[in-house]
């Protein structure tokens, strides 16, 4: 055994009960870098990343519930959940493919977003432990969904790894095989802060997202199936740019969905650097389009982990996933029989000197 493997480690135990007194795991994870990882059962829901600083000392940057009673009850943000089978708005819950059409529930304004009730974020995971031989340490997560879950075609099992690598990388791998034609696009949905989970708003972050196109939205932020190039507008954040000068700027404050570059395999997607910490994570991905959001809804009346108020713009996320509408001509989410659909993301963490 390696002094990599030796270092890295990882637990289960109990986190708690649902309210149908389903038990629900708690999966720890500690890198060979020094990265920690919690990754619940429940919607295999990240609940703690805690990364090094130059120092050597870990802090939190992930919001997130302090008990499984706010995890089951309140976690309408979808804190750090996997959002699917479809993430993102499907406008109007309609589905067309293959010649057949679906209508799935409506949950936000009138689309349906990120499963809606029957969404992966409500459902109980089985794990698995990982350790490669790398020193990389990991919990692959499995699930079945059933045929018409949230309206859904097809029965669906899904798997999604959950690995930390000795140069302090979160990987966030997705396995998905059907029995019937279907959609499926899974996206990660944790909200970063730098700083620190619950150490006040993000905009004094630096954002950069490598993306020519974004796709346009009406006023409810459903997708119009057009995309439209970044120069010269507000979403254009190919050079890096401070938050404070950018949110005022984006429709309703909340960010877009941007077309990232149609190269096969991993592309870069995004990076964030926090000035007062130091803190830096670059977003790859194998998906082709990236949802950046600002938590533009959050108003400091959530009490998070800690204790702590979370106010508006208190994280961001960079949800890595495919166009929500199959039919609209922009990639690829169908999973066929016999085919296995699987894509990657990556989130390295890294440090640099602070900026006064």
């Amino acid at each position: 055994m390696t002094e990599s493997e030796q270092s890295a480690s990882w637990t289960c135990r109990s986190y708690g009960c649902l309210a149908d007194g389903s038990e629900v795991e708690a999966w720890s994870l500690r890198g060979a870098g020094g990265m920690e990882m919690e990754i619940l059962s429940y919607g295999a829901a990240i609940s703690r990343l805690a990364v090094p600083d130059g120092d050597g000392g870990l802090v939190d940057v992930v919001l997130g519930h302090e008990t499984m009673a706010d995890w089951e009850r309140a976690n309408e943000s979808y804190f750090g959940v996997i959002a699917g089978r479809i993430a993102g708005r499907v406008p109007g819950g309609r589905l067309a493919f293959e010649g057949q059409k679906y209508q799935l529930a409506c949950n936000d304004r009138g689309n349906h977003l990120h499963g809606a009730d029957g969404g992966l974020d409500k459902c109980l995971w089985e794990g698995e432990p990982l350790t490669l031989e790398d020193g990389t340490i990991g919990v692959r997560m499995h699930y079945r969904s059933p045929d018409r879950e949230g309206g859904y075609p097809g029965t669906v099992e899904i798997s999604a790894t959950f690995l930390l690598t000795p140069d302090n990388a979160f990987v966030f791998e997705t396995e998905a095989t059907a029995d019937q034609v279907t959609p499926v696009s899974l996206a990660q949905h944790s909200y970063f802060n730098l700083t620190g989970a619950g150490h006040g708003s993000t905009e004094g972050h630096e954002i950069q997202i490598f993306a020519e196109q974004v796709m346009s939205t009406d006023e409810k932020i459903t997708p119009l199936g057009v995309a439209e190039a970044v120069e010269g507008t507000a979403a254009d954040l190919r050079q890096p740019r401070l938050l404070s000068g950018v949110i005022p700027g984006l429709w309703q404050e909340h960010g877009d969905l941007y077309r990232l570059s149609e190269e096969v395999g991993l592309k870069p997607a995004a990076r964030l650097f926090d000035p007062q910490s130091g803190r830096v994570m670059k977003v790859s991905t194998t998906h082709d389009f990236l949802q950046f959001y600002t938590a533009a809804h959050l108003d400091g009346s959530l009490i998070g982990k800690g204790g702590q108020a979370y106010p508006k713009h208190g994280g961001l996320c960079f949800e890595c996933q495919g166009y929500p509408d199959p039919s609209a001509g922009f990639g690829d989410i169908l999973v066929w029989p016999g085919q296995v659909q699987k894509h990657k993301t990556i989130y390295a963490f890294s440090n640099e000197e602070t900026r006064s």
